[in-house]
Parts: structure tokens; C-alpha cells; sequence
């Protein structure tokens, strides 16, 4: 693997990767602005989500060497990854040190507001030679954007910067502005001068453009660094959805780059320790880890409101489907963003109860691809009481019930005469297919769909739970009948009698299509298939001819539809978020299998970025069924949010589908303890860990209606109580009236000895009971005050764990 990683994972991480071996940049967001980077480093494009459209069209900074205007070669660097941002650090061929960082503002957002679109591409030289040095660098930016050729440049000298606009577009205004004063500046259309191997005689002061098809503005700063001395200063691109004057007092708002900085990084650390998921694995850590942070980069305030479009930078349509899976991730990182986002397909239902596919985020207007019946439909039913299970919050609830319903009737009007949801079209791709894999050309999955007939049955249950919780009865049991008589409607007429598996569909033209695909996971997740159906699926798509090392392909290799790009590869390609949704089906049946699908999916991002385009922590589209190169978007956004339900629904065992909620962890043969904390459930922060002690025993902070061995607790204190983390440990402190228990489970492949500081001192003696993987036996004991003064050594063995009991005796 090249990039480098350390750590137990779930803390805040980095990547680091030599500067020759990306394929592109990271994709950072904020709610109104996207910034893609290039594979060098530099700016690819500042993209406005409210204009929907790039607003700057790059940056670029280059060196030459001041005296002899010879161009400064690059020696090797690295990249090192943030969750919030990314640096660049290189040598010049002089041995100045480059440090670059670029990020975007993204301060903590109102319900109504968020930050301006403003990015940073911060600047650090340091001279570590024993010579003064004479160095000249020239950053250009493309200020035409997406925008037509009638760019108006002009220089501000008051603000150091460049502002730009277009006569066709007055109101889309951005800047390109620098916290240092330039030695000159000049605007052109020249595109060779930033990049010429000797260096270009001193800028021009003035803005000279011919015609304004394209307009480069240049800022030139010469610097002679003495031995030891270093200079930091920064660039700013900023837009204005206002025009001129809302630009200038977003630049002169913004807060200098540090500032800047501290507050994005506080937020994402805010929200990063939130559903923190730890396991024995590292990189399922990490996976759950970085879901959140390419969550945060994704969650956009458009001018119809809190949204995300599910291509950033270049497509302005909110899909249904998409939105309603980002719900059940974001529901416990941010719910309120979850809540806003549904709610505006909810504004928007048809009248006759059918979900939009999409709107559009700037104008609202909506398209439904004509079809009789979409998967959206059910989706967001699901989403809508998913929102409501994981929050709490009865006010939503009973704000969309009336919603769902009406949902809910339109998909009951759509059922044939075998009581099977129907869809009419006899179209192809976007027009012939009601489900996620609408966009094969040329290709039909219409009529009764096993996808569809699953998301429906689960959708009529949930308004029948939607309908308890509100206390309406009649409704409860209209519904409960409703999904049972649509459940054994699919198990009588859609399961193939010579294999045991449900049929992909049966078509609009009768045919009853066999196809064995990944969408055999849809029964398994909506429960429609029976425990022993179930595992026989599961074991279905388990085969080789399914799988890869970066995840499961969506058909077999050995099918006669088989093609590793055919279809968007929604034919044989591996769609990684497919393999979340396997990970979650699996959970209860081959939690082994759910365990590597989980850690080689994520992996893979990071495992060879230049080979296989991607970026390390950037969650890809879908990959070449044989090469497993990325061929999509860099950065999915929906794929993100689903990781991390899978981690905490499905690994971690978080039960929503009965009348309580239950916690089953699903631990791999390989895993003994598995935890999570601070996770955004119902008003409050939960935590819990399960560990393999001569039984299977869980800890929590919720009282789960549980079969499980299981201990409750009042609150989760390990911030409280724990002064030290030793990097491949993680830790969990539960507190009650009587008792506090410990927890700390290994991550590394080696056995590590730990000394455990507290930050609180205890005032009493206390009984202990321990039990350490290691040992495999429970030690019972007594602990004094000043024994935990100075701390407990501990040797914990390879990926294994140890619990300490406190109870105060009585």
C-alpha cells in the first residue's frame, strides 16, 4: 500500500502519499462551494453550488529562481490528507521548503445560513540552505470559470485582489484575492506566461485582455530569504451569488487563513467524534471515520435549502433515492441536515403520492422520468421513519405522516392481480428502470422487480409503525395487512422454484427473469426473505465469480451479461457501495465475510491511488469489474453515509426494525470486542461495546431490549475520565451510581503494553473484576485511591481487549 496510515482508526487520521503516485486531488466541500484538486496539487476548480457552475476555473503556483529566471524544478513530496483539508509539501530545486494547504471555510452552519464560498490555498516557504536565496513565484487562476467569454476582469488594490463578473451574468461575482501585496499583478489571456521555463519579465500592473474568452489573473511576489527564514501567506477564492457588492463584503469578512482554519478543523472535529465506530480492524475504523468527513464535504445549502446532489461540481439535481440513503448515515452524525433534506421531497410529492426522481437545487423544478412507480417512492418512506426512529423527534413524525401515507396508497394502487407492486414501462435506462440501476442503456428492469416489490413491503410496515406511534389504529392495522399481503405476494410469485432466489423481476412483457445479481441483497435488507432464504442468499453472493479485493462485482464474472464496464459497470463493475449493502445483509449470516467486505472496500481507496484512481479516504464510484480502476466520480456521495450505517446497523448491531430498539453486535471470528460512541440517538449521546468474555456481554448507555448479556449504564465518561490514548487502543468509560466500567481493546497486530492515566481522582476504595483477553479468565480484586492516582499498566494482546469493573462496595 502507498499511502501511509497509523493509528487505532477511529480518531481524527491522515493519509500521507508520495507526491508522484495520486491520480487526482481531493475533493473538498463546504455547503456552498466545492474545491477539486488537481494530482499536483494545484486548484482544478472552485465550483458555486448556487450558480451551479465552476466559478474559478484553477490555480496554479510557480517558482523560478529570482537571478538567473530559471524555472525551480520540484523535488519528490508528499501530500498528506486531512479529514478537512489537504497540504502539500515538496523542496525546490534551491532548497527552499514548500509547505502548501488548501481547504475550504466551513464553520458551524445555521438552519437558515452557512459560510460564504471562500477557499484558502495557503503558502509556507522556508529557506533550510546556508545561503540567502532570491526566489520569484507567479500564482494564476482562470477567472472565466464556466462562464461565457464575456469575463469582465478587474484588479481591486484595496482588497489585493481580482474580481471578476460576466455581462451575460452580472450576479455570479468571484475573486481571487491574496493576503500578501503582490511586487506585481497583471490580467491576460495569455496562458503560457505562468508556466514558461524561464521566468516572464515582471508582471504588467494592468488588465489587458482581448475580447475576454478567457481571462488569467496573475499575482508575482519576489522574496529574498536568508538562511532560516521562512514567510507564510495565502490566496483566497471567494464567490458572490449577489453580485459586486455582496463579493466585497464576503472578502473583507473573511478571516484570515488560521482563523479560518481553526474553525472548519473545530467543526469537523465536533462532528467527527460523533458515531464513532471501533472495532479490531483499523480500517473499518477508519472507513467509518472518513464516511463522516466526505459526508461533511457533501451536505449543501442551495437556494432551495439544505440538500446534496450526488455529483459534486457538476451536476445540479438532488436525487430521491440518493438523499434518502444519505439519511440513514447522517442520521446519526447530522440529523438535522437528514431532516431538512427529506423534508424537500416531502414539499415536493406528486399530488397522486409518488416521489419525485430529482429537482433541481437552484430553480426546485422536478422531473419523474414518467414512470407509474419509482424506488423513491419507498425510499423515503423508509428514510422519513428511519429519521424518526433514530431522533425521536415527534414533531417530524407527525409533519410527514399524511406523506407517507399518501405514499403509501399510491404504491398500494400500483399492485397487478397477484398483489405484486407493478411498473408499466416498456422503455429502457432512466425511462424502463424503477430501481438504483436506472442508467443502463438500452436495458430494462421493469414489470414486477424484486428491488422495488422489497423497498415497497418495507415501506407499508413502517407507515403501520408510523401510525402506532401516532396512535392511529385503523391506519396501524390497514398497513400492518397491507405489507404482509405484499410480503407473501413476492415469496409466492417472484422466487424462482429451480434455484431457490428471487427472480430480478418478472418483465412487463411476462418473462420471469432469472438473473442473478447483486440486487438479490434487497430481500435480505427489507426482511422479505425468511432466516433460511436469507442465508442461502447470502451465501449465493458470496461465490469468487462475485467477488474482488476492492468488493463485489453487481453481476458475476461467470454470467452471460458479464462486462467489467458494461452498463456504467452496473453489468459486472464493482459499485462499492453495493458491498455496504452486502455488509449489512451478511451481518447476521457470515459476519466473517461482512468483516472483509467492509475492510477490503475502504482499502482499496488507499491501497495504489495512482493506479487505481482514487483518493486515500475519498469514497469512489464504481471500479472496472477486472482492474478495479475507478471509471466514476471521484468522491460518491452517497456511498459515504451508507459505509457507516453498515458499521453501525449491521457490524455494530444497532436494531431499529422491531417495536424497541435492540443491539446485537455481529463480531467477526477475528474480532473479540466491537463498540461505538457518542452516536446522535434519540435526543442524546449513546455509546455501548460488546467483548467475548466466556459469553458475548454488552455494555451500554441505552437500555436495548436485548436477549444479550447486558449491563446498562448512565452515561458514557471517557472524555472525563481518561488523560492518556495510546494511538492503537481505543477506550470506552461507562459510568452508574455504583459502578464504573473500563474498556480497551487493541487494534494492532502486535501485543501492546499501555499505562492508563486518569484525569479524575477517586475518592474511595473499590472492588475490582477484570477480565483481559489475553488471560481469558476474570480476576476479582480490590483497587485503591492511590493505585489509580498512578495509573494502571496494561498488556493487551494482539487485536484483543481488557474490562475493568469498578463497583464502590456498599
Amino acid at each position: 500500500m502507498i499511502a501511509k496510515i497509523s493509528g487505532s482508526g477511529e480518531r481524527i487520521s491522515t493519509y500521507t502519499v508520495e507526491d508522484t503516485q495520486m491520480a487526482a486531488g481531493s475533493t473538498i466541500g463546504s455547503p456552498k462551494c466545492v474545491l477539486i484538486l488537481k494530482a499536483t496539487g494545484a486548484i482544478e476548480c472552485f465550483y458555486s453550488v448556487a450558480a451551479g457552475k465552476v466559478l474559478i476555473g484553477g490555480l496554479n503556483l510557480a517558482f523560478w529562481d529570482g537571478e538567473s529566471g530559471a524555472a525551480l524544478a520540484h523535488l519528490p513530496g508528499e501530500f498528506v490528507i486531512h479529514p478537512d483539508r489537504q497540504e502539500h509539501l515538496y523542496e525546490l530545486g534551491n532548497g527552499v521548503i514548500v509547505h502548501e494547504k488548501v481547504f475550504v471555510l466551513n464553520g458551524e452552519p445555521k438552519l437558515d445560513s452557512a459560510d460564504p464560498a471562500v477557499a484558502y490555498f495557503g503558502v509556507e516557504l522556508e529557506n533550510t540552505g546556508g545561503a540567502t536565496v532570491d526566489l520569484r513565484s507567479i500564482a494564476a487562476a482562470r477567472m472565466r470559470g464556466g462562464f461565457d467569454s464575456d469575463t469582465k476582469l478587474r484588479y481591486d488594490a484595496r482588497r489585493t485582489a481580482f474580481v471578476a463578473t460576466n455581462r451575460s451574468d452580472p450576479k455570479f461575482a468571484r475573486a481571487f484575492a491574496c493576503s500578501r501585496r503582490p511586487t506585481h499583478w497583471e490580467g491576460t489571456d495569455d496562458h503560457g506566461k505562468p508556466s514558461r521555463v524561464l521566468s516572464p519579465a515582471p508582471l504588467a500592473d494592468r488588465v489587458a485582455l482581448h475580447g475576454g474568452h478567457e481571462a488569467i489573473a496573475l499575482f508575482e511576489h519576489r522574496f529574498l530569504l536568508r538562511p532560516g527564514r521562512r514567510v507564510a501567506f495565502w490566496y483566497v477564492l471567494a464567490g458572490s451569488e449577489s453580485g459586486l457588492p455582496e463579493l466585497r463584503k464576503i472578502l473583507d469578512g473573511a478571516p484570515p487563513a488560521e482563523r479560518a482554519a481553526r474553525r472548519t478543523r473545530a467543526r469537523y472535529q465536533r462532528l467527527l467524534n460523533r458515531a464513532v465506530v471501533m472495532t479490531p480492524d483499523p480500517t473499518v475504523n477508519r472507513g467509518a471515520l472518513w464516511a463522516k468527513a466526505n459526508m461533511l464535504r457533501v451536505e449543501l445549502f442551495a437556494p432551495t435549502g439544505w440538500c446534496f446532489v450526488n455529483d459534486p461540481a457538476r451536476s445540479n439535481n438532488s436525487v430521491a433515492r440518493d438523499t434518502a440513503w444519505f439519511a440513514f448515515g447522517s442520521d446519526y452524525v447530522t440529523p438535522e441536515f437528514s431532516r431538512e433534506s427529506l423534508l424537500a421531497y416531502v414539499e415536493r410529492l406528486e399530488r397522486c403520492g409518488m416521489v419525485v426522481e430529482y429537482y433541481d437545487i437552484r430553480t426546485g423544478k422536478t422531473s419523474d422520468y414518467k414512470l407509474n412507480i419509482n424506488d423513491d417512492t419507498p425510499l423515503l418512506v423508509l428514510a422519513l421513519w428511519h429519521h424518526f426512529n433514530a431522533t425521536g423527534d415527534r414533531a417530524f413524525l407527525q409533519r410527514v405522516y399524511r406523506c407517507a401515507k399518501r405514499a403509501a396508497d399510491y404504491i398500494l394502487e400500483q399492485r397487478n392481480d397477484r398483489g405484486l407492486v407493478w411498473c408499466t414501462s416498456t422503455g429502457t435506462s432512466d425511462w424502463g428502470i424503477p430501481g438504483w440501476r436506472n442508467v443502463i442503456k438500452g436495458y430494462r428492469i421493469s414489470g414486477a422487480t424484486t428491488e422495488l416489490n422489497s423497498e415497497c413491503y418495507a415501506a407499508l410496515a413502517a407507515v403501520s409503525k408510523m401510525a402506532r406511534e401516532l396512535h392511529e389504529e385503523s391506519d396501524r392495522d390497514f398497513y400492518a395487512r397491507a405489507a404482509a399481503e405484499l410480503r407473501e405476494a413476492i415469496n409466492r410469485h417472484l422466487v424462482d422454484p429451480d434455484t431457490g432466489l428471487y427472480y430480478l423481476c418478472i418483465d412487463v412483457d411476462g418473462a420471469r427473469r432469472t438473473d442473478v445479481t447483486c440486487d438479490l441483497v434487497f430481500p435480505i435488507m427489507f426482511g422479505v426473505a425468511d432466516r433460511e432464504r436469507a442465508a442461502w442468499i447470502v451465501s449465493r453472493l458470496s461465490v469468487d465469480a462475485f467477488w474482488t479485493e476492492a468488493g463485489i462485482r453487481t453481476v458475476p464474472r461467470d454470467d452471460i451479461n458479464y462486462g467489467p464496464t458494461h452498463g456504467y459497470g452496473l453489468l459486472g463493475g464493482v459499485w462499492v457501495g453495493v458491498t455496504f449493502w452486502y455488509a449489512f445483509a451478511a451481518a447476521r449470516f457470515n459476519p466473517d465475510f461482512m468483516a472483509s467486505a467492509l475492510h477490503d472496500s475502504f482499502l482499496h481507496y488507499s491501497r495504489d491511488p495512482r493506479r487505481n484512481n482514487t483518493v486515500p479516504g475519498q469514497f469512489s464510484e464504481w471500479l472496472h469489474g477486472e482492474t478495479l480502476v475507478n471509471r466514476g466520480m471521484m468522491l460518491s456521495p452517497w456511498f459515504p453515509p451508507r459505509y457507516l450505517w453498515a458499521a453501525i446497523e449491521g457490524a455494530a448491531g444497532l436494531d431499529l426494525s422491531g417495536d424497541e430498539p435492540k443491539c446485537e453486535p455481529c463480531l467477526s471470528p477475528g474480532w473479540r470486542w466491537l463498540g461505538v460512541r457518542r452516536l446522535c440517538f434519540r435526543g442524546r449521546f449513546v455509546s455501548w461495546f460488546a467483548v467475548r468474555t466466556e459469553t458475548l456481554r454488552l455494555y451500554g448507555t441505552f437500555r436495548f431490549a436485548n436477549a444479550l448479556q447486558y449491563e446498562a449504564y448512565d452515561a458514557d465518561v471517557t472524555d472525563e475520565y481518561l488523560a492518556f490514548h495510546e494511538d492503537d487502543v481505543s477506550s470506552v468509560v461507562l459510568r452508574r451510581r455504583d459502578r464504573i466500567v473500563l474498556f480497551f481493546g487493541n487494534t494492532a497486530d502486535r501485543t501492546v503494553t499501555t499505562s492508563i492515566r486518569f484525569k479524575k481522582k477517586f475518592g474511595a476504595e473499590y472492588v475490582s473484576r477484570a477480565y483481559s483477553s489475553l488471560r481469558g479468565e476474570w480476576v476479582e480484586g480490590r483497587v485503591t485511591p492511590e493505585q489509580l492516582r498512578r495509573g494502571l499498566a496494561l498488556e493487551i494482546d494482539r487485536r484483543g481487549f481488557c474490562v475493568i469493573e469498578l463497583t464502590r462496595p456498599r
